[in-house]
């Protein structure tokens, strides 16, 4: 269901490692996975979205890096997906994982002064590439904390995406809330949208962040929202994903 309806620009899921030595985690972030209610008449009353999944969004130092990661899971299925960004050293590191029923694909992706880097592999197959971004790029989750703290400019902007195995570009645009909003500790704040829209028109992604907690992030394809949701909501909920097993058949 996952991969026929999200198209992602931008996001990704994790699937949480085993802790490494050095470790630590600096902020962690639940949500519930919604998607709007599909073949629904409307001539009739709206109906609420229904429930498919959760998601965490984790930030971590590993051994001197800074790491970034997003864990996606299902209820009901086997599909789960690993997206981590590591940076340190001068070195930009993506890597892309996804357990599917039957199937499966894993990414990494290096970033380099004049692009890309990317190896690919699935079940019977890999394929290594080099992107082009002369005028730079980012990667997924490092356009997002960008976005958290400020930093991300509005105007042109080029990204990688995962997803298709390709360079988006586009434009980031941020509109502020009409009125304060209480984040998670109470506090009133405005809330700030940003959205990436790609040069043929269509949204990448849409973030809504309140202070600097991120609040909701909507994908372009299939309508998919992850709303935020307090950890104890997202602990009852997890139990209803499958889980994969714990070794990974296209692991190299």
């Amino acid at each position: 269901m996952f991969f026929r309806l999200l198209g992602l620009a931008l996001v990704a899921g994790g699937l949480a490692a085993a802790p490494e030595q050095g470790s630590r985690t600096l902020r962690e972030e639940t949500f519930v996975l919604e998607l709007p209610p599909q073949d629904r008449d409307p001539r009739l009353r709206p109906a609420p979205p229904d429930e498919v999944g959760v998601a965490v969004l984790r930030r971590s130092e590993v051994d001197g890096f800074v790491q970034c990661e997003w864990d996606v899971r299902f209820y009901g299925d086997d599909t789960r997906v690993l997206h981590v960004e590591s940076t340190g050293s001068g070195t930009e590191r993506l890597v892309w994982r996804e357990w599917r029923p039957g199937a499966g694909r894993s990414l990494t992706a290096e970033g380099t002064p004049a692009g890309f880097e990317v190896v690919e592999w699935g079940r019977h197959e890999s394929l290594r590439t080099r992107l082009e971004a002369p005028e730079g790029g980012s990667f997924p989750i490092a356009a997002l904390e960008r976005a958290r703290e400020g930093e991300l400019a509005t105007g042109r902007f080029a990204w990688f995406d995962p997803l298709a195995r390709a360079v988006e570009r586009g434009t980031v645009t941020l509109a502020f809330g009409a009125e304060p909003t209480p984040d998670s500790r109470g506090e009133a704040v405005l809330e700030r949208r940003f959205e990436l829209v790609r040069d043929d028109g269509t949204r990448a992604v849409r973030w809504v962040f309140r202070g600097d907690e991120l609040w909701e992030v909507e994908w372009a394809a299939g309508g998919l929202v992850g709303r935020r949701v307090a950890r104890p909501g997202y602990e009852e909920r997890v139990g209803r994903c499958a889980a994969p097993g714990s070794v990974d058949p296209l692991e190299r």
